[in-house]
């Protein structure tokens, strides 16, 4: 998992997304705040119980990008 700070670039459906996510504190869930330009902010973070990750409701954005941004999160590159 990713660990505190990563910057966010990558292409879905020919659209560029430029930003970072950073883990933030939540002692219930793994959380990752999304700052994306262009776009409000939103949450990302890993339910325990259905062991899925999960958006943000304001994630107004590609839901294709979402799982990009999920990927990223779950399998840093190295």
């Amino acid at each position: 998992m990713l660990e505190n700070y990563s910057t966010l670039q990558f292409i879905v459906r020919g659209k560029i997304f430029k930003g970072f996510c950073m883990r933030i504190q939540d002692d219930f869930h793994e959380t990752y705040a999304v700052v994306l330009d262009g776009y409000h902010s939103f949450c990302i973070w890993l339910d325990n119980k259905s062991e899925k990750w999960c958006a943000s409701k304001n994630a107004a954005i590609d839901p294709d990008a979402i799982d990009e941004i999920i990927s990223r999160i779950s399998f840093p590159a190295s």
